[in-house]
């Protein structure tokens, strides 16, 4: 399982009220907070928090042919030495 602190959380949040250029105030809280939250930015958090570990298993089917490639290059990069 994929391990993301609370402060990556947080910054990875920050990131995206800045790049979606989210006001401040307590719009988010809700819509994609859980009701707790004090603001846009804690309720990002949240939602960051709760959306990576489910994207974890998307992520890793998409890498997959990747890694099989780099993988394979590898392995005949030492077969051809």
């Amino acid at each position: 399982m994929l391990k993301i602190s609370a402060n990556t959380c947080r910054r990875l949040a920050r990131a995206i009220q800045v790049a979606l250029r989210i006001p401040e105030g307590d719009a988010l809280v809700f819509l994609i907070g859980r009701g707790h939250e004090a603001s846009n930015l804690d309720a990002l958090e949240t939602w960051v928090t709760e959306t990576l570990p489910q994207l974890e298993e998307e992520c890793g089917k998409a890498v997959l042919p990747y890694l099989l490639d780099r993988l394979e290059s590898t392995m005949n990069q030492w077969g051809a030495a």
